[in-house]
């Protein structure tokens, strides 16, 4: 019996049924397949993707309308990668990069367009694509000396949010719009007035403000020894502390958080993971001044809070991958009240082929990269496919 042909990765939207009461978690009951992918030669081929392009870890991000981006890492064997735009069982590669190039996640906001940075190329840079029009084309070689733009992020005005590393000398929270960048924060190697060491990864919100992990730390004091804070940083270069941990604050409950980048909400409220000084790691979302814990590693039915960014929409839902209380890979959705198994590792789904089962013919994981939530619930994942049995 054939059985590669649905051994595959698959991006999907879990949609609630209904209408979900403001500050409720949805009941997730459907599973709407979005694209497959899968080697040309194999029976069945892939879906709506062109075969012989694949997922590998990319983060798919979903915006309000339905349409959605994530990174393909291979296009038909060729050097090159490319930014998938997808819609409603449709879609197209709208930006490809030149051949042995690199990328990567890129992001969509509620208009339908998509930056996605690109370097080791002739022109390295901040990439869009206008599904509008539809066009792609550079966006943005600034700021001057930028070696790469990590994590952007454009939010529904169009300005663009990321981390700029400079060769050799540090780096600096930048938004972009309208021809020139704005920068929030630099790290002391660039700023001998900064108080921090090293910028992890960040997001940004629908009104510029960016939030991040932080170590503080003269130059070159970047060990784990050393205080970090969750912050919000504003254009106007003042910020705004969410949390410490227990390097910065004795009586912190957190002993670490997370390298990957938090989630922002547009009216500042934070999503963050964190290690616990009582032992064990949680999901919290926090103004600074009051935190909701989403989860931890002893709430009932969470084995395991995943080292994968966690999402937030702007009603307060906080998407996070883990293991459930069969130790399974699973996605879960908590608002701080109530928190739901969206889906996971051997659940079964329909599919272009019939039902498949979340799987791996292998000790390989289920899930890949992290997932998004819009303002609707709706959870944008990409898994491998088995068939049921």
């Amino acid at each position: 019996m054939t059985r590669v042909h649905r051994t595959a990765l698959v991006l999907a939207t879990s949609q609630f049924a209904g209408v979900c009461a403001p500050g409720g978690v949805p009941t997730y009951s459907e599973v709407v397949l979005q694209a497959r992918a899968n080697f040309c030669q194999n029976p069945g081929s892939s879906f709506v993707l062109p075969c012989g392009t694949f997922f590998a870890n990319g983060t798919p991000v979903l915006n309000d309308t339905g349409e959605y981006t994530i990174k393909l890492d291979v296009i038909n064997g060729s050097g090159s990668q490319g930014a998938w735009f997808g819609f409603a069982n449709t879609g197209t590669i709208g930006f490809l990069s030149e051949d042995r190039a690199s990328i990567s996640d890129p992001w969509i906001n509620n208009n339908g367009y998509l930056v996605v940075p690109q370097t080791l190329s002739s022109t390295n840079g901040l990439y869009y694509y206008d599904s509008n029009i539809p066009q792609s084309g550079l966006l943005t070689t600034q700021p001057f000396g930028t070696g790469s733009w990590g994590g952007p992020i454009v939010n529904n005005s169009g300005a663009v949010g990321f981390r700029a590393t400079f060769s050799g000398s540090g780096q600096a929270f930048y938004s972009y719009s309208g021809g020139s960048p704005t920068l929030h924060i630099a790290e002391v190697a660039l700023n001998p007035n900064s108080p921090y060491s090293f910028l992890f990864s960040m997001a940004m919100n629908g009104n510029r403000q960016i939030a991040a992990h932080v170590r503080l730390g003269g130059v070159g004091q970047t060990g784990n020894n050393r205080p970090d804070e969750i912050r919000i940083f504003n254009q106007d270069k003042s910020s705004a502390l969410i949390a410490r941990d227990r390097d910065a604050d004795i009586n912190s409950p957190y002993s670490g958080f997370d390298s990957s980048r938090p989630a922002i909400m547009d009216d500042g409220r934070v999503a963050f993971i964190a290690n616990l000084v009582a032992g064990g790691r949680g999901v919290f979302l926090s103004n600074g001044t009051v935190t909701k814990t989403i989860a931890t590693t002893t709430t009932p039915g969470v084995t395991v809070i995943d080292f994968f960014p966690p999402h937030v929409n702007n009603d307060g839902l906080v998407v996070f991958r883990g293991k459930d209380g069969s130790n399974l890979s699973a996605i879960f959705v908590g608002d701080g009240t109530t928190l739901r198994r969206v889906i996971g590792e051997h659940d079964l789904v329909s599919t272009d082929l019939g039902v498949g089962r979340i799987d791996q013919h292998d000790s390989s994981p289920v899930f890949g990269g992290s997932v998004t939530i819009n303002n609707h619930g709706d959870v944008a994942f990409q898994c491998g496919l088995t068939p049921p049995d």
